[in-house]
C-alpha cells in the first residue's frame, strides 16, 4: 500500500508523491533499491492511462520499493503549470533523489514515460541500476514542432489521449527550451542497461526517433520492444500485459 509524502522543493513549494515499501524485511534483500517513476508533460504521477498506478502493484508484488511523484506545476504538487520547464523538472528529480538517499536508498531504477525520459536521462545519477523508457520523446526539436506547436496544442494533446482543461497552460520558457535540447550527449554518458517500449503506430512520439538511441547510447545493453499495432501510450490490455512481463524480467535480471 502506498503512502502520500510531501517533499520540500525550495523554500515554499512541495512535491506530492506516493511512496510504497511493501515489506521492511525486503529492504536489505534488495540492497536499498528504489524504483522511481517519472511522468511526462503534460502528465502526473499516474502517467498515461494509469500505467504507473498499475506498475506500483506489479513491482510491489515482487517486494520492490517505489516512488512516483508529480513535478511542480503538475498533478497535486505546488506551482503553476505555466512555470514548468526542463530546468525545474530536473531540479525536482534531484530533490526526489536527495529525499530517497536521506532514507537510505543507494541504488535506483527509473521508469520514465514520454518527456519524462529525456528529463531522466539528463539527470541520471551514478547509482542508476537500469532504466526503462516508455514511448520516450527523445527528438525534442521534433516534439517542439508537433505536440507543442502553439496553434496545434489542443489538437495534439487530444490525439495523445490527454484532456486539455481550461486552466492548463504551457509556459514560454518551456517552449523556448524544448527545441534547443539535444539528448545525444546524455545518451553517450549513460552506462547502465536500457529497456524501451514503443508503439510502431505512435503518431505523437514516432518510433523512428529511436535511431537516436541506436546511434548515441553509450550503454551496450539496449533492449527495444516494439508493438507493430501499438499507438501512443500502448493502452491496449494485451500491450500492457506484455509490458509488465518484459519489465519485470528486465528488472530482475539486473537486480
Amino acid at each position: 500500500m502506498s503512502n502520500t509524502v510531501q517533499i520540500l522543493a525550495g523554500e515554499e513549494q512541495y512535491i506530492q508523491a506516493l511512496y510504497s515499501s511493501p515489506q521492511e524485511k525486503s529492504f536489505e534483500n534488495l540492497d536499498r533499491l528504489l524504483v522511481i517513476m517519472v511522468h511526462g508533460f503534460p502528465g502526473y504521477k499516474e502517467a498515461h492511462n494509469d500505467i504507473f498506478k498499475d506498475l506500483e502493484h506489479v513491482t510491489g508484488d515482487k517486494s520492490y520499493h517505489t516512488l512516483r511523484f508529480d513535478f511542480r506545476g503538475c498533478g497535486e504538487s505546488d506551482g503553476r503549470q505555466e512555470d514548468f520547464s526542463l530546468l525545474s523538472a530536473g531540479e525536482d528529480l534531484q530533490t526526489v533523489l536527495s529525499w530517497a538517499k536521506d532514507r537510505g536508498y543507494k541504488r535506483f531504477i527509473f521508469i520514465a514515460e514520454g518527456l519524462g525520459a529525456p528529463i531522466t536521462l539528463m539527470n541520471t545519477p551514478d547509482e542508476t541500476v537500469c532504466m526503462i523508457m516508455l514511448w520516450p520523446m527523445l527528438d525534442m526539436p521534433h516534439i517542439a514542432k508537433t505536440l507543442f506547436q502553439a496553434e496545434a496544442i489542443e489538437e495534439q494533446w487530444k490525439k495523445a489521449g490527454y484532456i486539455l482543461k481550461d486552466e492548463d497552460r504551457i509556459g514560454l520558457p518551456f517552449l523556448q527550451q524544448l527545441p534547443k535540447q539535444n539528448i545525444a550527449s546524455a545518451l553517450k554518458d549513460l552506462n547502465g542497461p536500457i529497456l524501451i517500449m514503443h508503439g510502431a503506430q505512435d503518431e505523437i512520439s514516432p518510433i523512428s526517433q529511436l535511431d537516436i538511441v541506436r546511434t548515441h547510447a553509450g550503454a551496450r545493453r539496449i533492449e527495444i520492444t516494439s508493438f507493430q499495432d501499438g499507438a501512443h501510450g500502448l493502452p491496449e490490455p494485451n500491450h500492457r500485459k506484455t509490458i509488465f512481463y518484459h519489465m519485470m524480467q528486465f528488472i530482475e535480471k539486473y537486480t
